[in-house]
């Protein structure tokens, strides 16, 4: 293995010496195709977000590998190539800036790429050139150097078309529209535009959550550093955001997570999990209802639960339940808040961590009581009453007190009851089933 690295280390130095030898600067690392060695003419990501040359991954892939070349992960199958075109226009800028020309990119059996380009946008179709060109004027609109006016108009635009069409995504990932949406968020290429600000930076996040519709656009806009931008909208420094603002980042941070890799990746993020628990702690209604369901996305990972549990959300949504005698009235009249904040709850019970502090909060077991026991409450869904039943059998089986807590309030009645209606058949119904069990004993 030792012999394999030190030889892979060496055609590196070669190729560095080689370039350096003909006048031309050494490429960084990162343009190298980390199989080939050679500077990536069309890089493209696969779902473990490891990005290599098209050529060079589809030669692997058709040999009969079944894992990344890096990671050594297996596929499942799963050998989407998703275009990285952040780092494609870099290595261009790079390669046009030092004179070199770069190889023509293929995707293994001659004229890959030039099938892909034919099925998002056709050259020969005069309808899509205009609107290509129209895309790439509107993303020229968004510098910096731009007025304030038409920065908002471009940006605005961009978030039309990209809910519109997968060809117009496609068009503006193509034109570079992620990269100065993501630059325009992290406020690195926009002027002092207070009286605007708001309006443009809630239509640039929502442009980027209509360009996460597709799943390769998910990786991709990750790997463009769409999580950093995301974050910085929720993160405690940036009070000028909007409220409606942070209740669309959340939205997108819960789409960008549909794919498991980027739920590493966002929860790992410093700022992913505080952000999140304040926006459900303070935001608006919407905000709280996007923020949970955001969290509860991330949870389906067991190491986000202890992170999530770290920054403070149990304590959050116990507070929630407890505030009010009548919680399944009052907070479960929209039922995607209430069932949102109740299925997160009920995903952090299956952590220790998560049980840990809800044993501190005993106070809160009435209100799941009720919950579970709402059944002539049309306001009260299913879900939200078998949340309630799961969290207390969760923590009952390890704390004698919160039992006794329970049984005074009626839950193996109320339990029994629920399991009774639904006549066993269902999840919910042997959930509640098995309180009623624990309970009795």
């Amino acid at each position: 293995m030792q012999a394999r690295v030190r030889a892979r280390e060496s055609q590196v130095e070669f190729l560095a010496m080689e370039t350096s030898s003909q006048g031309i600067p050494a490429p960084p690392e990162d343009f190298r195709c980390p199989i080939s060695l050679e500077v990536m003419a069309e890089p493209v990501i696969l779902w473990t977000g490891q990005t290599y040359d098209r050529q060079s991954i589809q030669r692997w892939l058709d040999s009969g590998h079944t894992t990344c070349p890096k990671t050594k992960q297996e596929l499942h199958d799963d050998t989407r190539l998703i275009p990285n075109y952040a780092l494609r226009s870099l290595i261009q800028s790079w390669a046009a800036a030092n004179s070199v020309e770069l190889a023509s990119g293929g995707g293994g059996g001659g004229g890959g790429s030039k099938s892909k380009k034919s099925s998002i946008c056709s050259s020969d179709s005069s309808s899509n050139r205009a609107r290509k060109e129209a895309v790439e004027a509107l993303v020229r609109g968004i510098l910096a150097a731009n007025p304030a006016s038409l920065i908002r108009d471009s940006v605005r635009e961009l978030r039309i078309l990209a809910k519109e069409s997968r060809t117009q995504r496609a068009m503006i990932c193509e034109a570079g529209g992620v990269a100065k949406l993501l630059d325009l968020l992290l406020g690195k290429s926009r002027p002092a535009f207070p009286d605007l600000q708001n309006e443009i930076e809630e239509n640039a996040v929502v442009a980027l959550l209509n360009l996460c519709a597709d799943d390769e656009n998910k990786v991709g806009l990750v790997a463009e550093g769409a999580v950093d931008a995301i974050l910085h909208i929720l993160s405690r420094h940036h009070h000028q955001a909007s409220i409606d603002t942070r209740a669309s980042a959340a939205l997108a941070i819960t789409s960008l997570a549909m794919v498991d890799v980027n739920k590493a990746i966002i929860g790992r993020h410093p700022g992913a999990m505080p952000g999140l628990v304040r926006l459900l702690s303070s935001g608006s209604p919407r905000g709280k209802k996007d923020a949970a369901i955001a969290l509860y996305s991330l949870c389906m990972l067991p190491d986000n639960r202890r992170r999530a549990v770290s920054a403070g959300v149990v304590s959050v949504l116990l507070t929630a339940v407890e505030s009010d005698a009548r919680y399944c009235a009052a907070h479960l009249a929209a039922p995607p808040e209430g069932e949102a904040v109740l299925a997160l709850l009920d995903v952090l019970a299956t952590c220790p961590e998560g049980r840990a502090e809800m044993r501190l909060r005993r106070g809160v077991v009435p209100a799941l009581v009720r919950v579970i026991g709402a059944a002539g409450d049309s306001a009260v869904p299913l879900r939200a009453r078998e949340s309630c039943a799961a969290v207390l059998y969760a923590v009952c089986c390890e704390d004698a007190t919160w039992t006794a807590i329970a049984r005074d309030a009626g839950a193996a009645a109320v339990a029994g009851e629920m399991a009774r209606g639904l006549n066993g058949e269902c999840r919910a119904a042997r959930k509640a089933a098995s309180l009623v069990q624990l309970l009795s004993a």
